[in-house]
């Protein structure tokens, strides 16, 4: 049997930890905290999540970075829900789209997972092209809604 393990470095307020998550099946799970072992047991499994928050590139010592903005009422920004990589891009800046509408598809563990809209409206800008890998959180499209 072939167990998938992932292990990641989180840093909560100034300390990091190394966290190995080792999925065992049905729900079940291992996780080593710095080297204490745990067994987890999933509980309730939620639907994901896409999430919206809006992006600008800021200046920062002669740089432009990207950093988080509160909400704007008249744009919708669209990020990956899953990592995986971009298999094709549907729409175009300047497109208009209607509510739920696919703008692209992402594969994820040997999956395509359609990624649609939240609101009907004009797309302002792509951030994606086929064959890019996405993190989950990353920017991929941004959406004008219809006044």
């Amino acid at each position: 049997m072939v167990y998938l393990s992932k292990t990641y470095c989180l840093r909560v307020n100034d300390r990091e930890y190394t966290v190995e998550v080792l999925e065992l099946g049905g729900g079940r799970f291992k996780v080593r905290l710095n080297g204490k072992e745990l067994l987890v047991e999933l509980v309730q499994k939620q639907a994901l999540v896409q999430t919206r928050m809006r992006y600008e590139q800021v200046p920062v010592e002669g740089k432009r970075v990207l950093q988080t903005v509160l909400p704007s009422e008249n744009v919708e920004v669209i990020t990956a829900p899953v990592p995986g990589k971009v298999v094709k891009v549907l729409v175009s800046p300047g497109d208009v789209v209607k509510d739920k509408a696919v703008i692209l598809t992402l594969e994820s563990m040997k999956m395509e997972l359609e990624i649609t809209t939240p609101t009907a409206g004009i797309v302002k800008e792509i951030r994606v092209k086929s064959g890019d890998p996405v993190n989950v959180g990353d920017l991929l499209a941004t959406i004008s809604k219809n006044q």
